[in-house]
């Protein structure tokens, strides 16, 4: 699978689905639900490589990867005519400017270009906030994906999912060790925290987000791909909706 520079059209017809970061942590975990629903799936990300494993080696081969970059639209915008829907997962941590981009203006970005282009349905990978003051150096990124919320509700007002998963965990090659070593608690932590009489503790103010179960990359994908390709009862999804997708 190669990367390709752009869709000009075909007797094979438009994509169901257009994936932005497709190659990453959520993306491919959502390619993957699709291509697993027989869906023709187009996925966008800055170097239009496909993720490498031995996990991708059944689907990889049948989604089209394509290099493209969030704010230069002309590079992918003829990917969305006719598609049925769009998601964005782009996100990244770094400083306040570097989150407030990406989390928040790139996939906007993604956002109005879909509404433009008359695709159905819109799915954001937003994220269920941490509490007070872990929030504080998060800022760019919770102002970011906040700013993009708003917006896929007002262009999307009744085809839209927005998705608020916890801490995302599950395996990913070449991931940092210490990003590596806190998803390899998932397992652990998902359960307590769905089971235990720990889970009450979540509707506390302030501090009660530290006790959302934490979420599982393939549910989160599979969600993706059930609001980018269904009309879905619940619009915006939390962590415990999203766990209905495991």
């Amino acid at each position: 699978c190669t990367a390709k520079a752009g869709w000009e059209g075909g007797a094979s017809g438009p994509y169901d689905v257009v994936v932005f970061g497709g190659n990453g942590f959520v993306g491919s975990n959502t390619c993957k639900a699709l291509v697993a629903m027989g869906k023709r799936v187009a996925a966008v990300n800055r170097s239009g490589a496909p993720p490498s494993s031995k996990e991708t080696d059944q689907w990889v081969g049948q989604v089209d990867f394509f290099k493209g970059d969030a704010f230069q639209p002309e590079a992918w915008r003829s990917l969305l005519q006719g598609a049925g829907g769009v998601v964005a997962s782009i996100g990244a941590f770094g400083s306040y400017e570097h989150m407030r981009k990406v989390n928040g203006d790139a996939n906007i970005m993604i956002t109005e270009e879909a509404a433009a282009a008359g695709v159905k349905r819109m799915v954001f990978v937003s994220a269920s906030f941490p509490p007070f003051p872990a929030s504080v150096p998060l800022r760019g990124y919770i102002e970011g994906k906040q700013a993009v919320e708003e917006v896929v509700r007002a262009r999307f007002p009744d085809t839209h999912t927005i998705l608020k998963p916890s801490v995302i965990f599950g395996p990913q090659d070449n991931a940092h060790p210490v990003i590596a070593g806190i998803r390899a608690l998932g397992p652990i932590q998902e359960p307590v925290m769905t089971h235990s009489p720990l889970g009450r503790l979540q509707s506390l103010p302030v501090v009660g987000g530290v006790f959302l179960p934490w979420s599982p990359v393939h549910a989160v994908g599979r969600a993706a791909a059930a609001g980018a390709t269904q009309d879905l009862a619940v619009r915006t999804m939390t962590p415990h909706d999203i766990a209905k997708y495991k």
